[in-house]
C-alpha cells in the first residue's frame, strides 16, 4: 500500500474514532444533565414535602390512648368513590370556624389520598352556616335542605341545644349518621358521636385563673353570647360552680347574655350599666371571641385598666390584647383538631366502624408566658 493511501486510511480511522468519542462524550453529558435535573427535581419535591409538613398542624387529642379509635389519621379508612359529607356549623366568619373548616378540609384531603380517589371520584365536603351565629331558625332550614340532598353523613354544630330533633329523626330514618361537634343537642340518642371541648371543665379553669388574678376576693362579671347553646352554657356553669364552691370570697355580680331577647339594651349598654352598678368590679369572664372583642372595646379606658379579663377562644384581637397585657389570658380550644377528628369520625360512621360516643378535643390556657411556645401554636387560631 502506498504512503498516500496509508495516510488517508489512518486519517479516516482517526476521524471515526474521534466521532465515536464525541458521541460518547455527548451521551455522557446528556445523561449527566438528565441525572442533575432528576436530582434537582427530587430535591425540590423533598423540600416541598418538608415545607408542607412544617406548615401542617399536628393533630393531637387529650388522652388519645383511652379512645377506641384514632381520630388523628385517615389511615385504614377507604371510603367509596364520590362520598359526600355535609357540615352545618354555627358560623363561618370567625377565626374559630375558619380553623375548624381547615381541619375538616385536611381530613378530606387525607381520606382521598388514603382511598386513592381523584377527579369525580373524590370525597367531597359541603360547609354551610347561617350568617349570624345565633340564628337557630335559619340553621334548621339549612339542615332540612342538606338532608334533602341525602349525604352519606351529617356533621352538625347546633346553635340551640333544643333544636333539630325533627331533623335528627329524619337523618336517623334515612340511615344518615350524625356527628355533633362544638355544641351538643338534647337528642343524644339520635347522634353517632360528639366531638367537642369539655366546656364545663374549661369554664372551671377560667374561674381559677381569674380568682387567682384578683387575689381570690371581689366581684366579677360574666359576659356570654348565647343562653341556649350548650357550649356557652357549659362554660358559664363551670365558671360559676368553681367560683361558688372553691372561691367563696369571690362573687359573680351579674351574667349578661348577648342574645337575651327580654333585654332591649345592647350588650355594650348592659356592660356599661353593670360597671356603674358595681364600681368595685375586679374581673370579667367572657365566654367566646365575639364577646371578648366587645368587652375589650368597652374596657379600653384608663379607668377600667385594673379590671382583669379572662377570655375564651383565640382570635387576633384577643391575642393582641393578651400580648399587650390588656387581657390576662384566654382558654383556647383546639378547633383544627376538632374539625379533623369530626370528619374522621363521620368517615368511620359511614364505614360502620367503631366510634367513641364522645371525643374530647381539648383546650389550653394561653397567656403572655406561653403564647409563643411551639407546642401551643395549634391552639392559636388567628
Amino acid at each position: 500500500m502506498g504512503k498516500k493511501c496509508l495516510s488517508l486510511l489512518l486519517t479516516g480511522v482517526l476521524m471515526v474514532a474521534m466521532t465515536g468519542c464525541t458521541k460518547k462524550q455527548g451521551a455522557a453529558e446528556e445523561n449527566s444533565n438528565k441525572t442533575q435535573e432528576e436530582e434537582t427535581q427530587k430535591n425540590a419535591e423533598t423540600q416541598e414535602a418538608e415545607e408542607e409538613k412544617e406548615d401542617s398542624v399536628e393533630i393531637e387529642l387529650p388522652e388519645e390512648e383511652k379512645l377506641k379509635a384514632d381520630y388523628t389519621t385517615a389511615a385504614g379508612i377507604e371510603l367509596p368513590p364520590a362520598t359526600r359529607i355535609a357540615v352545618v356549623a354555627k358560623g363561618t366568619k370567625s377565626n374559630y370556624w375558619k380553623a375548624i373548616r381547615e381541619g375538616m378540609e385536611k381530613a378530606i384531603e387525607d381520606l382521598n389520598a388514603e382511598a386513592g380517589l381523584e377527579g369525580e371520584d373524590k370525597i367531597v365536603m359541603t360547609f354551610e352556616a347561617p350568617s349570624q351565629e345565633d340564628d337557630a331558625d335559619t340553621q334548621i332550614n339549612i339542615v332540612d335542605a342538606v338532608l334533602a340532598e341525602n349525604p352519606q353523613a351529617l356533621c352538625l354544630a347546633a346553635i340551640d341545644v333544643e333544636s333539630c330533633r325533627a331533623q335528627l329523626e329524619t337523618a336517623d330514618e334515612n340511615g344518615i349518621p350524625v356527628i355533633v361537634f362544638d355544641s351538643g343537642v338534647e337528642s343524644e340518642e339520635l347522634i353517632y358521636t360528639m366531638c367537642k371541648t369539655d366546656n364545663y371543665e374549661a369554664g372551671e379553669e377560667a374561674a381559677r385563673r381569674l380568682a387567682a388574678a384578683i387575689g381570690d376576693f371581689g366581684e366579677v362579671l360574666v359576659v356570654a353570647s348565647q343562653q341556649n347553646t350548650e357550649s356557652i352554657s357549659e362554660r358559664v356553669l363551670g365558671f360559676e360552680s368553681e367560683i361558688q364552691n372553691e372561691h367563696k370570697t369571690v362573687t359573680v355580680a351579674d351574667t349578661i347574655y348577648g342574645d337575651d331577647t327580654e333585654e332591649e339594651k345592647s350588650v355594650k349598654e348592659r356592660v356599661k350599666e353593670a360597671l356603674e352598678t358595681h364600681p368595685n368590679l375586679k374581673g370579667c369572664f367572657v365566654t367566646d371571641e365575639k364577646m371578648a372583642e366587645e368587652v375589650l372595646n368597652i374596657l379600653d379606658d384608663e379607668k377600667y385598666q385594673d379590671i382583669k379579663i379572662v377570655g375564651f377562644d383565640a382570635g387576633e384581637k384577643q391575642l393582641k390584647a393578651v400580648r399587650e397585657g390588656r387581657e390576662l389570658g384566654t382558654v383556647c380550644q383546639n378547633p383544627y383538631g376538632m374539625g379533623y377528628a369530626t370528619i374522621i369520625s363521620a368517615a368511620r360512621a359511614i364505614m360502620n366502624l367503631e366510634n367513641d360516643a364522645v371525643i374530647d378535643a381539648g383546650y389550653q390556657w394561653i397567656d403572655q408566658s406561653n403564647m409563643d411556645l411551639e407546642e401551643n401554636q395549634k391552639y392559636l387560631y388567628e
